[in-house]
């Protein structure tokens, strides 16, 4: 008999020989004994994964929904466990709160956890799949189901989730609400790391919609984790590696109580070699990685590229979390420079320095460039420090643009005007703010006279990122609203007759029965944009009356029928132009806000 030399053919090739080949079923064999054995290895995943989930997830998850003789309880726990390590994974918060985020019980449309990050503006979604094989993946129609549960909780279509679910929802569409909210969403199963063709086109597509128009940045990612990547973050300890990264210090100096601590000076050619060589994950423990072009990346590039010996200046410098120092200085050392080596480093504040720095070109340019460090050791430290360092520096003392508009000479003339009629401006951020018949404020302000200005995309820029109204003072959108025509009594005028349509808004969703589709959320998103409708409705020159004059004729202004109205023809003009869109995500577009703004104008001067 003669004996062919085996080559590399698949199981179904082997079992199409002839009978008679004793190489081939000698390899077939050979086949199914590592097919077996990798089964044996994915099943013994399984179950360390069931063990590790259920430990630290179990005693924190709610479970009272679950009947101690439920045929289907281990598998119910297991899903949420699943759910909760998913939090875990994407948002490096604690177990509790990952557990926390679960949500439990029916009526769920699709959804098995939320948590709404609201220090670093995001929102994960996750979809959990326990599947004991360890093999497969989430079939299509669950992640359809999956889907439309997203398009629901991002719409805020309050109907479509349980009673008992409201608060989370309520909680997680705040944060959805906020300007620059990222959406994570997650599917996570014990199954593959990938999904077929069909569950990949589902939830690409509602991702593609989130997104909307390429021309702005993405808001929404999705995430797809199998038994492969939970059994790797588990068996690592995390889903960030240990960085080990090493510093020369100029003018350093330690703190030893209560944790040991160093801080000095450190060049920018450093942190760009850095950036170069460990990327995102330098930074994976702050509440922000590198934003790109903003203003003030713009202005630290300036900085480095133009004048790098102010750098040290005007910039805060950067805070670096690490395990332990494996080299450090002696304490009689020189402190004129110290070559440190630290081991489980992150930049927790600060990334956008190191970030953009990284991007600059001229290596002499950054090696003129210095930047104050400090690092913060954990290993002496009490168990979550290190997360309360990375928090607090992310949140205190914080400033933002509005806090230079208190020199602005507009703002002044502003306050004087409206202090001779009584009523109190108030510019500056202070601890409390007071919102009366007699006294109003920056935001408030800002948000009335772009609403009032007759300009849509004003409104727009009003939803979607306030800040920007102040990132410069000597340019649009700020002067645009704040400029010598602008008047005291204009100002506050405008604000009186916000509050009203803010009211009225209020009293509409309240008085809707169907918390969904385009009339509800034409008042949850594009609720500038009809506030900008009302104004324009009305007519701007009432606006200049003295503010006695003016308070006293606020009951002769049809708010609630101009109101009626605008909202009815943006919802026609939404439902002619528009079908299944994302208001989220439509009413954040200046263009296609100015083309619904537009329409309903139209309609309402030509009905027919």
């Amino acid at each position: 008999m003669s004996h062919r030399l085996c080559g590399p053919e698949t199981q179904a090739d082997l079992l199409a020989l002839p009978l008679r080949d004793d190489c081939a079923y000698g390899r077939l064999n050979k086949l199914n004994d590592d097919a077996a054995q990798g089964k044996n290895m994915t099943q013994l995943r399984v179950r360390q994964i069931t063990n590790k989930i259920k430990s630290l997830y179990e005693p924190f998850l709610s479970l009272a929904d679950i009947g101690a003789n439920d045929k289907e309880r281990d598998q119910k726990i297991l899903s949420r466990c699943l759910a909760a390590h998913a939090i875990f994974m994407r948002t490096e918060c604690t177990a509790e709160d990952a557990a926390s985020a679960v949500w439990d019980g029916s009526d769920d449309n699709g959804i098995d956890a939320v948590f709404a990050d609201g220090a670093s503006d995001r929102v994960t979604i996750v979809q959990a799949k326990w599947i004991n094989s360890g093999t497969g993946e989430p079939s299509a129609a669950d992640i359809g189901v999956f889907a439309d549960g997203v398009r629901d909780l991002i719409e805020q279509n309050s109907e479509s989730f349980h009673a008992r679910l409201q608060n989370k929802l309520a909680k997680a569409g705040d944060t959805i609400l906020t300007p620059g909210c990222i959406i994570d969403v997650v599917i996570i199963s014990t199954g593959a790391s990938t999904l077929a063709k069909h569950g990949t086109a589902k939830l690409d597509r509602v991702v593609a919609d989130l997104n909307g128009a390429s021309d702005q940045d993405p808001i929404a990612f999705k995430h797809v984790i199998g038994l492969d990547d939970i059994y790797k973050n588990l068996s690592s300890g995390g889903m960030t590696e240990r960085i080990t990264i090493d510093a020369t210090i100029t003018d350093w100096s330690r703190v030893a109580l209560p944790y040991p601590a160093y801080f000095g000076v450190i060049d920018g050619f450093q942190l760009k070699e850095w950036w170069s060589t460990h990327g995102k994950h330098l930074v994976a423990k702050n509440i922000r990685h590198g934003l790109g072009a903003t203003d003030i990346n713009e202005g630290i590039s300036a900085t480095a590229h133009n004048s790098p010996e102010n750098f040290w200046y005007f910039n805060n410098g950067i805070t670096l979390i690490a395990d332990e120092a494996l080299r450090a200085p002696s304490a009689a050392a020189s402190r004129s420079a110290g070559n440190f080596q630290f081991r489980g480093a992150s930049i927790v504040n600060g990334a956008q320095t190191v970030s953009t720095l990284a991007d600059v070109a001229s290596d002499e340019a950054l090696g003129k460039v210095r930047v104050p460090i400090r690092v913060v050791l954990l290993r002496e430290a009490p168990e979550g420090f290190g997360g309360e360092v990375t928090r607090f520096n992310n949140l205190q003392n914080r400033v933002d643009g509005r806090d230079f508009v208190a020199q602005d000479r507009e703002q002044r003339r502003l306050q004087d005007e409206m202090s001779l009629e009584g009523v109190d401006y108030q510019v500056s951020r202070g601890a409390s703010v007071s919102k009366t018949s007699h006294s109003c404020e920056l935001i408030e302000a800002t948000t009335a006279l772009a609403c009032a200005s007759g300009d849509p995309t004003l409104a727009v820029q009003v939803k979607t990122g306030i800040g920007r109204f102040f990132s410069d003072l000597s340019k649009a959108p700020y002067k645009t609203v704040f400029n010598p025509t602008t008047s005291g009594a204009k100002t506050f005028n405008a604000i009186l007759v916000q509050r009203l349509i803010e009211l009225w808004i209020d009293e509409k969703k309240a008085s809707l029965e169907k918390k969904s589709g385009y009339p509800w959320g034409v008042l949850i998103h594009g609720n500038r944009v009809l506030a900008a409708g009302v104004f324009n409705r009305l007519g701007s020159k009432m606006l200049d009356r003295p503010i006695d004059d003016f308070r006293k004729s606020l009951t002769t202004l049809d708010i609630k029928g101009t109101g009626e109205e605008f909202h009815a023809a943006m919802v026609g003009v939404l439902d002619d132009y528009f079908p299944g869109k994302f208001l989220a995500v439509l009413f954040k577009s200046p263009v296609s806000s100015k083309l619904v703004f537009d329409g309903a104008l139209k309609r309402m001067k030509n009905p027919n």
